[in-house]
């Protein structure tokens, strides 16, 4: 076997009872210190093998893996191989692509973005609105309780005028009603989207979970749409106004 970074001896006992001998490991994890994933490749092809920083995003990501992805389509997200709960591990699929944010022709960065925003759909309705409108809920409340401690943690990028917005908006929260609700991918952006030139998949489901389906796009709105508006209209072109993206 060649490698350029080594499994862990008990991870690499499990995932060569899942997949046989490994031919190569690859490190493939994010810059990022609690960050680890491999690429592995054996007589089945690659795979990679994702150990989550923490016991509750292994089981986001794994329910995910089986309530949700599946509603995406064949080849368009990895699929589940396996999994350990013991490892907080993940062995999956490979899919085809590379992260959308390297690719430079602004044609095809919209046509990508128009799948992501159809792939995104699909995710949202994999859960029918009133099943997950009590998690959503929760979500909310948790969000409302938790600000001030995101602020603390914020303060040195945040003024004390803009601490004071966040909290008039997150204070508004409850008069708006129920938000509409459905499986959320948590973390939505272009890191988390393969692409290959004619064809996006999305990726990295570890926050993934029931909750108000607008949270998804508050990273988009915030960073990448207001420079590029015709990306946002891709991404949202044919989704209802009813359904919450608009």
């Amino acid at each position: 076997m060649t490698d350029s970074a080594r499994l862990p001896a008990s991870l690499a006992s499990w995932v060569e009872a899942v997949l046989g001998p490994l031919k190569a490991v690859q490190d493939a994890s994010h810059p990022r210190e609690n960050s680890q994933v491999w690429m592995v490749t054996g007589r089945t092809g690659d795979h990679y093998v994702k150990v989550a920083p923490k016991p509750v995003l292994y089981f986001r990501e794994t329910r995910a893996y089986r309530e949700a992805v599946p509603h995406l389509g064949h080849g368009n997200a990895p699929a589940l191989k396996d999994n350990s709960a013991d490892l907080l591990a993940l062995i999956l699929t490979s899919v085809d692509g590379e992260p959308l944010k390297g690719e430079e022709s602004l044609a095809r960065r919209r046509a990508a973005h128009g799948q992501a925003g159809q792939l995104l759909r699909r995710f949202h309705e994999a859960l029918p609105g009133h099943q997950g409108q009590d998690e959503a809920a929760h979500v909310v409340e948790s969000g409302q309780s938790g600000l001030d401690k995101h602020i603390a943690e914020a303060s040195d990028h945040l003024s004390t005028a803009e601490a004071d917005t966040l909290r008039r908006l997150v204070s508004t929260l409850p008069g708006l009603g129920p938000l509409p609700a459905g499986w959320r991918h948590g973390d939505f952006w272009e890191r988390n989207l393969l692409w290959n030139g004619r064809r996006c998949a999305l990726i990295d489901f570890e926050r993934s979970e029931p909750g108000p389906l607008v949270s998804d796009f508050v990273k988009l709105t915030t960073s990448l749409w207001p420079d590029h508006p015709d990306l946002r209209t891709a991404v949202i072109l044919n989704w209802p106004t009813s359904g919450g993206a608009r």
